[in-house]
């Protein structure tokens, strides 16, 4: 019998890091993932650590505080696992030039004359120079972040809660974390509507020098430790489609059967950004992300949907029940939906989160499980 202080279901970047700061706190850790270490979306991320420009707002101000928490964090972790040369964006139907021009967030405008200086190989294009941004490596970093951690590969398909502890075949838990991604979780959250959005990369070999990341509709790296560039892009949404997610991407039969469109078209975006000299793709990664609706992630307990609004039916005419009044599952916790920035969320995340469980400390509200809980019962 294997007994932990925490179990967490799920190898990504949120996984990962949650376990790295609970270990780190002295508490004994446990990863299980299907799939292996960054099997799923987060092995397949482009781990673009990028700011969000634009004028202020809630959401903006979350993502690029998290960076600047986590691009130091990752600098201390593993540092030649990062590359940071910063980021060209160009604009685009998302981000014309007077939202980049009146961003929030300091940038530097580099003309196309001024590009040609830099590489000819860059097509007659201009655009917004962010220095706060970097590629990474995103199996090592989660390798590194499991040290002093247990990590087993398999498959838990339930959950049980006896005499204080989570039992599953030889696993013993006081505490259970779902960092599950797209995967059906363990548990009924359906407060916590994820739309699970398709990502694909590629990694080339190229004699072209890459000074910095573009960015555009799709993303190129900068050239990485082992000379590759990354190239990537979110090119589906899965809702879409009307489908659930039960497997990793390599297994799924719907994306699979879009590879050679998919990667055709990162190749063709990409030439229109830079020339890139002789090409030569040498793997395709594909993944799905798991977001809602408000783009922000949600970290927190997991609340008894169903109990909580049997207890306290008012709460659906909008009566404020204090959180703490909420029937819980008990010692569970979840964080999830980072969406495309999963690499720059999750460490700035899995440590509100690890602090929260430990020490009781707040979660900002925009965050919180329980803001999502009151929404949908309030909506229903």
């Amino acid at each position: 019998m294997k007994i932990y202080d925490f179990v967490i279901i799920g190898a990504g970047s949120a996984g990962c890091n949650v376990a790295h700061y609970l270990q780190k706190s002295g508490r004994k850790v446990a990863v299980i993932d299907q799939e292996g270490v960054a099997g799923g979306g987060s092995g397949a991320a482009g781990a673009f650590l990028s700011p969000l420009p634009g004028k202020a707002n809630p959401y903006n101000l979350f993502v690029n505080e998290a960076l600047s928490f986590s691009l130091e964090f990752y600098e201390k972790l593993l540092p030649h696992a990062l590359s940071k040369k910063g980021v060209l964006r160009v604009a685009n139907e998302n981000f014309d030039y007077e939202k980049l021009n009146s961003s929030a967030i300091e940038s530097r405008f580099i003309s196309a004359e001024e590009l040609q200086t830099i590489t000819p190989n860059f097509k007659q294009l201009d655009g917004y120079f962010y220095e706060n941004a970097a590629i990474l490596n995103p199996r090592e970093v989660c390798e590194e972040l499991l040290r002093g951690c247990d990590f087993y590969r398999q498959d838990v398909k339930e959950l049980c809660f006896k005499d204080g502890f989570y039992i599953f075949g030889e696993f013993r838990a006081k505490n259970i974390i779902l960092a599950q991604g797209v995967i059906k979780p363990l548990v009924q959250t359906p407060y916590i509507e994820i739309a699970p959005i398709f990502g694909v990369k590629i990694d080339v070999k190229t004699s072209t020098k890459v000074p910095f990341n573009i960015h555009k509709s799709i993303s190129i790296s900068t050239n990485k430790s082992d000379g590759t560039v990354a190239i990537g892009a979110t090119k589906e949404r899965h809702d879409t489609a009307k489908m659930e997610c039960l497997t990793s991407c390599e297994k799924c039969a719907f994306y699979v059967n879009t590879e050679a469109g998919q990667v055709e078209t990162l190749l063709r975006e990409a030439d229109e950004l830079i020339k890139l000299e002789d090409l030569e793709v040498v793997k395709v990664y594909r993944g799905a992300r798991a977001t809602i609706k408000s783009y922000f992630p949600v970290i927190g307990k997991i609340y008894d949907f169903d109990a909580s609004l049997k207890k306290y039916p008012s709460i659906k005419n909008g009566t404020k029940i204090p959180p703490s009044l909420l029937e819980c599952y008990p010692n569970a916790y979840i964080i999830n939906a980072l969406g495309s920035r999963g690499f720059v969320l999750a460490p700035y995340l899995a440590k509100i989160l690890s602090e929260n469980i430990l020490y009781d400390t707040s979660i900002p509200k925009e965050l919180s499980s329980e803001k999502l809980f009151y929404k949908m019962a309030r909506k229903n």
